[in-house]
């Protein structure tokens, strides 16, 4: 059995495994990257057999927002990368870092201990594809743990009456690449929840697998809103100005706009259970316009399963050949000791009970969970990295974190304002504005966007969501190049006209105010 000591150990090499890794390495940690399989990238390698992203996925967040924030993508990129330019990317990243360096591949953690102030990881050789066990064993020691394997671990499987008789053939979305791999052409489909994938998975079939009836199944209903709105990323639309306005009139705005851009959405059957803004939107700049042709058809949730055929609790049904749950996942961490995930997981839910959505008050800052945060908007990148910032702040001891009364007492105010904030459903448990999140972080480090130290970049600041380079404008891994890629991100017309229309009401005000004080003296 082999042994190895670190400074710091870091489990998974997706996003936010390499971001931790490579902030841990700039401040001269050793470091070492565990990782189940035979390569880089997480989700965003594509893979057949394994855990990844379908084979005609784009990111639904513009490149603006999901990115590295001092490794921009090319300019020859689109706004919207498909997989195979993500994967490129983050093995471009991976390489300008010198990352790779760092990676142990075709290692399953089966085990994690404390002992005494030392974390010990204990790893099972696996083969090629991540999961058949290998022969070996290998033990790690560090002082500081990294778990970055993310909160889309388990798939989840809903039960419906009668599913166990269903002559067809049933899959969760984890499983499906394409309508031709998984044998879907030609075949009734009913997919299930209404989320990104559902809508990605329901479209593939409609148009690639040729089915000739393609059903989505929501119990909650959506609110789709395109890839572009009046000709901007819609992800560029979340801004401080906007966001930081009362959530009725968030709502109402955000709601009215989309209507108006393609129609309300109980117009097409969605039929949202919740505000424009109380859940992350569905992107999809193609399923209102197959919903519009018939080629895709909007049910309600199931009532039960007879044969082939789907029974809906509205009494309408449906005969399919192939059914795809689309259903999520939940919070998933087997090699955690039992006493440790009691305290990290509120029972079955996918609510985690971690200061900032990171670190366990009863352990403190030696062991942090990056990347266990759900983005409302934008992508999940930001708020990993500004995690590993964070975190290797305090590996250093240049901050500390508070008492541990102080921290359960922000858990409890954070998870109450959840629940008012959010639509009550397991995938808002962990959700958050990633604008006000990665500011609220980087304020504790001093990476916080200033607008009185960077004046030019104010209004920008203010009216554009700014991408991702913002947060190395100040503080410590600040990057010289930051201003400029922030003046690349593009603002919503809607916020400039916004924001003049501000300025002009402003100054109105003030010169009435100085007419009255010239009057009245």
């Amino acid at each position: 059995m082999a042994t190895n000591q670190k400074d710091a150990i870091v489990i998974g090499a997706g996003i936010s495994g390499l971001v931790t890794a490579k902030t841990l390495k700039e401040d001269n940690f050793a470091v070492t990257i565990i990782e189940r399989s035979s390569d880089i990238g997480g989700l965003w390698t594509f893979r057949e057999n394994d855990y990844g992203v379908m084979s005609f996925t784009h990111i639904n967040v513009s490149k603006y927002n999901y990115a590295f924030s001092d490794f921009p993508f090319p300019e020859s990129v689109p706004d919207y990368p498909h997989h195979s330019d993500m994967a490129k990317y983050i093995k471009d990243y991976a390489s300008h870092f010198a990352l790779n360096e760092l990676v142990h591949f075709n290692l399953r953690v089966v085990g994690i201990e404390q002992e005494g102030e030392k974390w010990k990881v204990i790893c099972n050789k696996v083969k090629e594809d991540g999961q058949t066990s290998a022969e070996g064993t290998v033990v790690y020691t560090c002082s500081y743990l990294a778990i970055t394997t993310g909160h889309h671990a388990k798939p989840n499987w809903p039960k419906f009456k009668g599913e166990e008789l269903f002559s067809g053939k049933i899959i969760h979305s984890v499983d499906y690449k394409d309508a031709v791999y998984n044998d879907f052409t030609g075949k009734r489909v009913l997919v299930v929840g209404i989320g990104n994938s559902a809508v990605d998975a329901a479209v593939d079939c409609a148009t690639a697998g040729r089915c000739p009836s393609v059903y989505i199944s929501s119990r909650s209903g959506a609110w789709v809103v395109p890839n572009y709105v009046l000709g901007v990323p819609t992800d560029l639309y979340a801004c401080r100005f906007f966001l930081y306005l009362p959530k009725s009139v968030t709502n109402f705005v955000f709601g009215a706009l989309i209507s108006l851009v393609q129609g309300s959405p109980w117009k097409w059957g969605l039929n949202p259970k919740m505000k424009a803004l109380e859940t992350q939107p569905t992107v999809s700049p193609t399923l209102i316009h197959h919903i519009q042709r018939g080629n895709i058809k909007i049910k309600p949730d199931i009532k039960e399963i007879k044969d082939s055929t789907v029974h809906f609790v509205d009494g309408s049904t449906a005969d399919v050949d192939r059914i795809i749950y689309c259903t999520g996942y939940k919070i998933d961490l087997p090699f955690l000791p039992k006493s440790v995930k009691e305290q990290v997981t509120v029972g079955e839910s996918n609510e985690m009970q971690l200061y900032r959505n990171v670190f366990l008050p009863e352990i403190g800052a030696s062991l942090a969970f990056i990347g266990f945060v759900q983005p409302a908007s934008g992508g999940l990148l930001t708020m990993s990295e500004i995690q590993a910032r964070w975190f290797s702040e305090l590996c250093k001891g240049k901050i500390r974190l508070p008492s541990k009364p102080d921290m359960n007492a922000d858990i409890k105010d954070k998870r109450e304002l959840s629940q008012r904030r959010w639509y009550k459903s397991a995938r808002h448990t962990i959700q958050q504005d990633p604008i006000i999140y990665t500011d609220e972080i980087a304020s504790v480090i001093g990476a916080k966007p200033d607008l009185l130290k960077n004046p030019s970049l104010a209004w920008r600041l203010m009216f554009s969501s700014c991408g991702v380079s913002q947060w190395r404008l100040n503080g410590p891994h600040k990057w010289s190049q930051a201003a400029q890629q922030v003046r690349k991100v593009p603002i919503p017309p809607l916020w400039n006209i916004t924001g003049y229309a501000l300025v002009l009401i402003i100054l109105g005000l003030l010169y009435k105010i100085i007419i009255y004080l010239v009057y009245l003296f």
